[in-house]
């Protein structure tokens, strides 16, 4: 190997280490955001007696949504996910429907930016053999936002028998240049 070749691999070693070094200490003075999305676990008892208790799964992230009433798209907390709960679920007779699910969601919110809080319920979903997290939009406004999700899982209605999961996280809530 040549000198220059061993130059360069030095030169690239000391600059690989400079920037690990500056990504440990931080950008001085930079402050540090929040990511834009997030991915939560959150466990539950299941509402159904002859069934075991599973995880919930909720990414939540940064987006836009349609308000009510409204034209334009509009920043907004949304979230997605699902559960570990077997397919087709376990039970006393899976096929004629014992083991229906029904699912809401709770989002408990502050913006640290703005100071505004709120809660916002989602879409309810009913007699579904394998729940998901039902459509929801949370109005936060722009800026970072602590939250408390709330997953209500009932025996073929969320209202049955509710079981809560309780997930909670902090993301940054940009707007969209398109």
């Amino acid at each position: 190997m040549s000198k220059r070749n061993m130059r360069r691999m030095g030169a690239s070693a000391l600059t690989a280490a400079g920037l690990g070094a500056a990504m440990l200490v931080g950008g001085g003075g930079v402050a540090n955001a929040a990511p834009t999305s997030t991915d939560m676990t959150c466990t539950s008892a299941n509402p159904l007696p002859w069934s075991p208790s599973f995880t919930w799964f909720v990414r939540a992230g940064s987006g836009e949504s349609l308000p009510p009433g409204g034209n334009d798209l509009v920043p907004s907390l949304l979230l997605s996910g699902g559960n570990d709960l077997p397919r087709p679920t376990g039970g006393i007779v899976s096929s004629i429907g014992p083991n229906w699910y029904g699912t809401q969601v709770l989002v408990d919110w502050t913006n640290r930016n703005t100071g505004e809080s709120g809660r916002s319920v989602s879409d309810q979903a009913a007699w579904s053999p394998n729940p998901g997290i039902p459509i929801n939009r949370t109005f936060t406004g722009t800026g970072t936002v602590d939250f408390t999700v709330t997953v209500q899982t009932g025996g073929g209605w969320w209202f049955v028998n509710t079981k809560n999961a309780v997930c909670q996280g902090t993301i940054d809530i940009v707007e969209r240049d398109w």
